[in-house]
């Protein structure tokens, strides 16, 4: 029985594409990339805003207009996100770690069994 052995260069761009090139890019409300849309009324309620977001290094672009009404939707956003926890997640042992119940023994004998 014979082996076969490829004797070229490993192609990893396959009918998907590849994987790094491009990717799915996450755009955060309050980045440069995405500003907060912010629209105030007076000079005063436009600098008690940008103290806000300057405090949270946030990036929005504050209009100052007196025809409309107030819009800060945006801040709102970003204020909710900032109070949320970032979840925390503990590493699952493997079969030969010991056991997080604190028995001493190994995962496989105690829990994983």
């Amino acid at each position: 029985m014979s082996k076969f052995f490829y004797h070229g260069k490993a192609n990893n761009n396959n009918e998907r594409g590849s994987a790094s090139f491009g990717g799915n890019k996450v755009v955060r409300l309050g980045s440069k990339n995405a500003p907060a849309q912010i629209s105030v009324k007076t000079e005063a309620r436009k600098a008690e805003l940008e103290a806000i977001l300057k405090e949270n290094k946030w990036i929005a672009e504050v209009t100052l207009d007196a025809e409309k009404s107030e819009d800060i939707r945006d801040l709102g956003i970003l204020q909710a996100t900032a109070e949320t926890q970032r979840a925390v997640t503990s590493k699952k042992a493997n079969r030969n770690d010991p056991c997080p119940c604190g028995s001493e023994k190994k995962y496989k004998k105690c829990c994983g069994a």
